[in-house]
C-alpha cells in the first residue's frame, strides 16, 4: 500500500514539473505563463503618448522622461515670472520706503527738549517736524469769593431771582473757592462781552478772571514712518507718558 502511494506522488510531481516547464504544451495546448490574448498589444494606438500622472517620486530615483508632444500641438507656454521681478529697482525701493503718518502730543514748550532727545536716539535728525498746537485758555465771569456762608447765601438768593440766569458755585481752584461763576469763555473778548450783557441785567459786582491761561503747545509729526521706524517709535519715552498714533489730519 505504501509503495503504491509513493509511486502515485512521484507520478503527480513529475507530471506537474513537465507541465510547468512547458513540455506538455504539444499535448494540452496551454502552459502556465502563456499570454492568452497575444493580439491586444497589436491593437494599441500611440502607446508612446501614455503618461503616468501623480506618481510620487522616490528618493534617489531618476525622473521619468517627458512625454512626446503629438505632431501639430503647440509647445506649452512657460510660466510667467512674478510681477515683482518685472518692476524696476527704483519702484521696489519706493514701495519698501513708503510708510504711514504718525504724530504725538501736544507737548508744552518746556517738554520739547526731552522730546527731541528721545527722537534723536531713534531716527535721523530731520525725520520729524514740529507744529504749533496752541491750547485755548478759559475765562470766567466771576463773583466772589465770599468771606462767610451768610453773605454767600444772600448772593445766591439774589441771582436766583433773575430769570434765565445760569451760574455755578466754585470749590476750586482755592483762589476762586466760595465764589460764583456766571459763565465760561474760551477767549478774553467773549468773556468781556458776557460781562457787559450781565451788567445790563443789573449785576454790578461781577468781573472777568482767568481760570486757565492760553498755552503754546507743540505737535510732533513723522510724515512717512516705515515699519522699522513705527516699531522704534512705539517704545519712545515721551513726557506725560504720551505716545505716537496715526495722524488725525
Amino acid at each position: 500500500m505504501l509503495r503504491s502511494l509513493v509511486l502515485i506522488l512521484l507520478v503527480v510531481n513529475a507530471t506537474f514539473l513537465a507541465w510547468s516547464q512547458g513540455w506538455l504544451k504539444p499535448l494540452v495546448g496551454v502552459q502556465p505563463d502563456a499570454q492568452h490574448d497575444p493580439t491586444r498589444l497589436q491593437q494599441q494606438r500611440h502607446a508612446e503618448r501614455i503618461t503616468v500622472l501623480n506618481v510620487p517620486a522616490q528618493a534617489g530615483s531618476p525622473l521619468p522622461p517627458a512625454s512626446a508632444t503629438p505632431p501639430g500641438t503647440p509647445a506649452p507656454t512657460p510660466p510667467s515670472a512674478p510681477a515683482s521681478a518685472s518692476l524696476p529697482a527704483t519702484a521696489l525701493a519706493g514701495a519698501e520706503s513708503a510708510g504711514i503718518c504718525l504724530q504725538a502730543g501736544p507737548f508744552r514748550t518746556e517738554d520739547m527738549a526731552q522730546v527731541d532727545s528721545a527722537l534723536k536716539a531713534l531716527m535721523p535728525a530731520g525725520g520729524w517736524s514740529v507744529e504749533a498746537a496752541p491750547s485755548a485758555g478759559v475765562w470766567l465771569v466771576y463773583m466772589g469769593p465770599y468771606p462767610d456762608a451768610e453773605f454767600h447765601a444772600r448772593k445766591l438768593s439774589e441771582l436766583r431771582r433773575i430769570k434765565g440766569l445760569d451760574f455755578e458755585e466754585l470749590s476750586s481752584p482755592p483762589a476762586l473757592a466760595h465764589g460764583l461763576s456766571l459763565g465760561r469763555y474760551t477767549t478774553l473778548a467773549a468773556a468781556q462781552s458776557g460781562l457787559a450783557n450781565l451788567k445790563l441785567r443789573g449785576i454790578r459786582t461781577a468781573r472777568v478772571v482767568v481760570l486757565k491761561p492760553p498755552t503754546e503747545m507743540h505737535l510732533v509729526r513723522v510724515a512717512q514712518a516705515p515699519t522699522r521706524v513705527q516699531v522704534a517709535l512705539s517704545g519712545a519715552r515721551l513726557p506725560q507718558g504720551k505716545a505716537f498714533s496715526a495722524c488725525r489730519s
